[in-house]
C-alpha cells in the first residue's frame, strides 16, 4: 500500500473553496443535505465583482443560517447562475476591531435596561462568502430553492425499482470529484491523502467551513475509488475502507487541527448530495446541515451493520428526507408511494 501523508502547515485554509453539490448550509435550510454544492467550472474573471450580474428570482433567504441564494444570469453571456451569499463568522482575532468607535450603533428600541440596535460594522469585518455556479443547470437551481420534504421509507425493492434507475439514468457531474482525487484542483487544500486503489481517501475541507474556527470544522473524505456510490452500495469487503476512513481521517485532523477523535462527528449521508462515496467529518459542537434521524448514518455504526452483516445495506430499508421538488420524488410519486 503506498504510504499515506498529512498534507499542509498547521495553519488552517484560507483560500477559496470550490463550489459543489454538497452544500450543504445551503441544503440546510430546505432539506438540510447538503453536504456540499456541486463544483462547476468557470473563469474566475466573470466574477471579480457582480456588476454584470442580474437578479432573476431568490431561491432562498434563510435566517437561520444567514445566508442567501439567488438565480441571476450574466449580461451578454448564455445560460444562468446561482449565487449563494453567506456570512461568516466573527474573526476572533478581530473582535476588539468591531468594539471600537468604527462601528456605529442605531437604535430599533429601548426598554429599561434592554437595548436592541442595528450594528454597523466596517466592511472589512463584515465578510460575506459568495459560492457561484455558473453555468447551473436546472438541478443546481432545484437544490438551493427553498422547498418542503417528503420522508420516504425505501426499501431494497424500491431502491431496485426506483432510486438505482434514477441514479443510473441522471447526468451527475462528477468531474470536479476526479479533479481533486487526479491533484487537477485543490491540491493545495488536500489535508490527508491516502492514495491505496482500495482502501484510500482524500480529506479536504468542506465548503461550510472558513478554516478559521474550530468549533465550525467540517471536512469532507472521497474515497480514491469510483464504483461506490452511496450508503446502498457497501458490503462487507468495504470494511477495510470504511476503517481506514475512520481511523485515519480522524488522527490526520487530530494531527492538523489539534481537534481529538471524542470531539468529531464521523458520518455519511443518504441520499447524498453526490454520488461518489464520501464521508463528513464535523466538530461535535457544530450544528452541521443533515445531522438528523432520516439523513445521517454514524460511521461507526455502518462499520458495525456490515460486520454483522455483509449485505445489511443491501437488504436493510433506508429512510430518508427528499425535497418536494426534485425529480427523485417524482418517481416516487409515479410509482404511487405517495398516494396513501
Amino acid at each position: 500500500m503506498a504510504e499515506a501523508a498529512a498534507k499542509g502547515d498547521p495553519s488552517p485554509p484560507t483560500k477559496k473553496m470550490r463550489t459543489d453539490d454538497s452544500s450543504n448550509a445551503v441544503d440546510s435550510t430546505t432539506d438540510k443535505s447538503c453536504e456540499q454544492v456541486e463544483a462547476t467550472s468557470g473563469e474566475d474573471e466573470l466574477f471579480s465583482s457582480f456588476e454584470e450580474f442580474e437578479i432573476i428570482r431568490i431561491l432562498n433567504n434563510s435566517e437561520e443560517h444567514k445566508m442567501l441564494a439567488v438565480e441571476g444570469r450574466l449580461q451578454g453571456r448564455p445560460g444562468t447562475a446561482v449565487v449563494v451569499l453567506q456570512k461568516l463568522p466573527f474573526n476572533a482575532d478581530k473582535i476588539e476591531e468591531i468594539f471600537s468607535r468604527s462601528t456605529n450603533l442605531l437604535e430599533i428600541f429601548h426598554n429599561d435596561i434592554y437595548y436592541n440596535k442595528t450594528a454597523l460594522l466596517p466592511s472589512e469585518l463584515n465578510d460575506v462568502r459568495a459560492n457561484i455556479i455558473y453555468p447551473a443547470e436546472e438541478k443546481h437551481i432545484l437544490r438551493f430553492e427553498r422547498q418542503s420534504c417528503s420522508f420516504v421509507d425505501e426499501t431494497p425493492q424500491l431502491y431496485k425499482e426506483i432510486t438505482k434507475p434514477f441514479i443510473d439514468s441522471s447526468s451527475f457531474s462528477k468531474e470536479w470529484i476526479y479533479n481533486i482525487l487526479e491533484h487537477k484542483k485543490e491540491a493545495d487544500r488536500i489535508i490527508f491523502e491516502d492514495p491505496d486503489a482500495e482502501t484510500g481517501f482524500i480529506l479536504v475541507p468542506d465548503l461550510k467551513w472558513t478554516g478559521e474556527q474550530l468549533e465550525d470544522l467540517y471536512l469532507q473524505g472521497i474515497v480514491c475509488r469510483r464504483d461506490i456510490t452511496s450508503l446502498r452500495d457497501l458490503r462487507g469487503c468495504h470494511i477495510p475502507l470504511l476503517k481506514n476512513m475512520h481511523d485515519k481521517g480522524r488522527a490526520a485532523i487530530k494531527e492538523k487541527y489539534g481537534v481529538p477523535a471524542h470531539k468529531l462527528r464521523v458520518y455519511l449521508h443518504y441520499q447524498p448530495s453526490f454520488y461518489h462515496l464520501h464521508v463528513h467529518y464535523t466538530a461535535i459542537s457544530f450544528e452541521a446541515p443533515g445531522t438528523w434521524a432520516g439523513k445521517a448514518h454514524l460511521l461507526s455504526t455502518v462499520i458495525s451493520n456490515l460486520e454483522i452483516c455483509g449485505q445489511y445495506y443491501e437488504k436493510a430499508v433506508l429512510p430518508f428526507t427528499v425535497k418536494d421538488n426534485h425529480p427523485l420524488r417524482s418517481k416516487f410519486e409515479e410509482k404511487g408511494y405517495f398516494s396513501s
